[in-house]
């Protein structure tokens, strides 16, 4: 095992399994040799929070791909290989653009297998995160007892969620110091495309409500990454993302919520109110339909 594991291949690791760092309270775990490991915020324990990227003064709020890979487990604990990309695929990526993409789409397939605690398969996904940071020039000098921590902690996914949150910080510092934030836009749209994947197939055979709203929750996150690839459209070299993205957009839109009404409680101490109405989706077969073929279609050009 390669322990010269890189801080970029950390960030992409930590934007797709935790939900972004603070938030007051939580818990305190052990690693495996008894050692307190940082407290685990609350909001990722939860899974409710949005990763918030500042790019160029620009907040994006992005879904955390923990939230749909762990709702997908709720409703269907069967772990599927054939719905991930193979890793050893890795050597065929040549392009820059591509490794990116491709950075992102193993970071949910690592995901994917660690929530599902397939920790053998999550470790190739490490190893060929690690090649693709190496190839795009962004390996950054990290220690590597963060990967044996991982490691000896396979059996404890809290752990392993406290450990990648650490990956975040670390890796968020890197990119705001390296200004790499094309590249970041890319991962960021290879992670959501291979989580929305995952959810769209998933969909598909368990007809699950849960998993219809937030498919139709992507809708925002959808606009926001059009908006980031336009920001870095130079040279037009994201066109071709932007038309697929654009594509998909025009299935979004004829998706159709119901708005469920609930009393907000009142928080008068801390001036604040809790809104607790929901939304849901209005289950539109042909249209979900048509998201599955779009986000399978995008998927497979961004694999392929």
């Amino acid at each position: 095992m390669n322990f010269n594991f890189s801080l970029f291949s950390v960030f992409v690791l930590g934007i797709l399994l935790t939900a972004c760092n603070g938030g007051a309270g939580g818990e305190h775990l052990d690693d495996a040799e008894g050692n307190e490991l940082n407290e685990i915020p609350k909001i990722l324990l939860e899974d409710t929070e949005a990763l918030k990227t500042n790019i160029n003064g620009k907040i994006f709020s992005i879904p955390s791909p923990v939230q749909m890979v762990t709702l997908l487990k709720k409703e269907n604990d069967v772990f599927n290989e054939n719905l991930l990309t193979d890793p050893n695929l890795v050597e065929s990526y040549t392009v820059s653009s591509k490794r990116a993409l491709i950075m992102g789409v193993y970071g949910a397939d690592l995901g994917y297998a660690t929530i599902y605690d397939n920790n053998s398969k999550a470790l190739s996904y490490f190893n060929a995160l690690d090649k693709l940071s190496n190839d795009l020039g962004l390996s950054g000098a990290f220690d590597g007892n963060l990967l044996e921590r991982f490691i000896e902690n396979g059996n404890n996914q809290d752990s392993l969620l406290v450990i990648m949150s650490e990956g975040y910080r670390g890796g968020d510092q890197f990119l705001k110091d390296n200004k790499q934030h094309d590249v970041a836009a890319l991962i960021l749209v290879g992670g959501w495309v291979e989580a929305l994947y995952f959810a769209s197939e998933i969909y598909s055979k368990t007809k699950s409500q849960a998993i219809a709203n937030r498919i139709g929750e992507q809708a925002t996150a959808l606009s926001t990454f059009l908006a980031l690839l336009s920001e870095y459209n130079t040279d037009n070299k994201f066109d071709d993302l932007i038309a697929d993205f654009t594509d998909l957009q025009a299935d979004f839109n004829k998706i159709e919520f119901e708005y469920v009404y609930a009393e907000p409680v009142q928080y008068p101490e801390k001036s604040m109110t809790h809104i607790k109405s929901t939304s849901a989706v209005v289950v539109n077969e042909k249209v979900l339909s048509s998201i599955d073929v779009s986000i399978k279609k995008l998927r497979n050009k961004i694999i392929g």
